[in-house]
């Protein structure tokens, strides 16, 4: 009896030992190949329910995103719409900076001809009227949470571990994250965001990947917005790695031009 007992606690040690911790997890998921380069064609969709009736608006961007290793930025990142015709040439360009230091972005709306910086205090409202805010497009730095791992489950058909991630910073838009990373891949299949008083409000799924060469690429992407009844959804049309993208594309002018 004395030997079972043994023999199962050190069976038990065994699993913890090998169960991964929050931060391994994020670290695996942080180091997924990634192209220098990459522009994507995407359709977006608005899907508002109101009276039990579905409404769904269309819209077709272009991103042109750029990896930097020059220990100022991360990336660069451009967003140009291009239909329909209220809101194309309608432009959206973020520095991504290393580390902590906020992100600068910057919104171009043609009809007023000219560019608006937006500012720290700006960056939790919604983005163009999606459900996504300008916070969301910046991304966050691995080192800006603290995460633990809170358990796994099965979402989208993958097996995920559940990390929570809670920002180190005071003021942050988001009290608390939970990352559903896919076990195999080590990809992102669905974020859920915590206000700043604890609750649940808003839901990003990733339900498609699809695997080009070396890299993997979110062919969905939805964005739900609980209290409101209302999503934003990001198709892939067509995308395009490594094409040596130009500095000059992540410019103001750039932006201005198309």
């Amino acid at each position: 009896m004395i030997r079972n007992i043994k023999i199962i606690i050190y069976l038990l040690s065994c699993i913890l030992m090998a169960q991964p911790t929050g931060r391994e997890i994020i670290e695996e998921m942080d180091q997924v190949k990634k192209p220098m380069d990459i522009q994507t064609h995407l359709k977006m969709t608005l899907i508002s329910l109101k009276g039990g009736k579905e409404r769904r608006r269309s819209r077709e961007l272009t991103s042109f995103e750029k990896r930097y290793e020059d220990g100022q930025y991360d990336k660069k990142s451009l967003l140009i719409f291009s239909q329909p015709k209220e809101v194309k040439g309608s432009g959206f360009l973020t520095w991504h900076k290393v580390g902590f230091k906020p992100d600068d972005q910057w919104l171009y709306l043609p009809a007023l001809r000219k560019v608006k910086r937006i500012r720290s205090k700006e960056k939790g409202r919604s983005f163009m009227g999606t459900d996504f805010s300008y916070e969301d497009l910046s991304g966050r730095d691995i080192n800006a949470d603290d995460y633990k791992l809170i358990g796994e489950g099965i979402i989208h058909g993958s097996n995920c571990n559940k990390v929570k991630a809670n920002p180190k910073e005071k003021g942050a838009s988001y009290s608390a994250r939970i990352l559903w990373v896919d076990k195999q891949n080590f990809l992102l299949k669905r974020v859920e965001f915590f206000n700043n008083k604890g609750i649940l409000f808003k839901l990003l799924d990733i339900p498609d990947h699809v695997k080009n060469g070396e890299y993997w690429t979110a062919s969905t992407m939805i964005m739900k917005n609980l209290n409101k009844a209302h999503s934003t959804e990001l198709k892939v049309l067509k995308v395009d790695y490594d094409q040596d993208l130009k500095d000059n594309v992540f410019t103001e002018s750039f932006m201005k031009r198309n």
